[in-house]
């Protein structure tokens, strides 16, 4: 009988070690959750901030002042402007 209360005993007090691990596991994948979807609300966050900035600075407007400003460029004079045809 005493052999069966120890068995017992043991089997209890390691049943309990996995219950702590397991509760220890739960909350250190947890944290890591918490850290992953902060980071993909910040990396989101930023990509959309890319997207404004790209949207802003190949904006038309934008694109024209520097041809005109940086390369010199104009918009053509009805004489030259050439029609082609499309066969």
């Amino acid at each position: 009988m005493r052999r069966n209360t120890v068995i017992l005993a043991i089997l209890i007090m390691v049943t309990l070690l996995g219950i702590v691990a397991a509760r220890e596991s739960t909350r250190s994948q947890f944290i890591a959750l918490q850290e992953a979807q902060a980071k993909h609300f910040s990396l989101d966050n930023r990509w959309g901030q890319l997207q404004l900035e790209q949207a802003t600075l190949a904006s038309n407007a934008r694109v024209g002042d520097i041809a005109r400003q940086k390369l010199g460029l104009s918009a053509p004079k009805n004489n030259q402007i050439v029609m082609v045809k499309a066969q």
